[in-house]
């Protein structure tokens, strides 16, 4: 178990009554809960705890996952690849690549390693695409505009869901 973070005892901050909202993790965001226990994620491996979110994942994205926890620093700080891959299969989905029904093509990344998360976010239906990489970030607002999901890094992506979340619950009780 060493070094892989443990879940944080901070309250749920997106838990919620309604059905998991389904969210991709990019790499970047799943190192950042595995191995970092990065503050801005807490709240997402809170809500993916308590299911109140529904991380989907595919071969694809779970094989860069599993490349990206053998690099060099990693190896470095002793991360247990095992229990850290347990761990996300427990807090994810694992969905089978298909082809949206949407005609429309994504837009490329200029980071074509990332393209993948574009594509899966979309097939799958995602309401989010959660990722720290610039390259995607970049396509947020013609994505936001021309597709059915959202990109936003994680401190944004909480910010926003638990507004939406609030408003959702408001607009129900009044």
């Amino acid at each position: 178990m060493e070094n892989i973070a443990a879940p944080s005892a901070q309250p749920l901050a997106l838990s919620s009554p309604l059905p998991p909202l389904s969210v991709v993790l990019d790499s970047n965001v799943w190192i950042d809960i595995l191995v970092f226990d990065d503050p801005a994620t807490r709240p997402i491996r809170a809500a993916l705890e308590s299911r109140a979110l529904e991380a989907l994942i595919d071969a694809w994205c779970l094989a860069e996952l599993t490349r990206v926890l053998d690099y060099p620093q990693f190896v470095k700080m002793n991360i247990d690849k095992g229990q850290a891959l347990e761990i996300v299969a427990r807090l994810s989905t694992l969905v089978a690549p298909q082809a949206p029904e949407d005609e429309r093509p994504l837009p490329k990344c200029k980071d074509r390693d990332d393209q993948k998360f574009l594509e899966l976010a979309h097939a799958s239906r995602a309401a989010w695409l959660v990722s720290k990489d610039r390259a995607v970030l970049k396509l947020a607002k013609r994505i936001a505009h021309d597709f059915a999901f959202r990109i936003a890094e994680p401190k944004p992506f909480v910010i926003a869901v638990e507004a939406q979340l609030h408003a959702t619950i408001d607009s129900s009780t009044h």
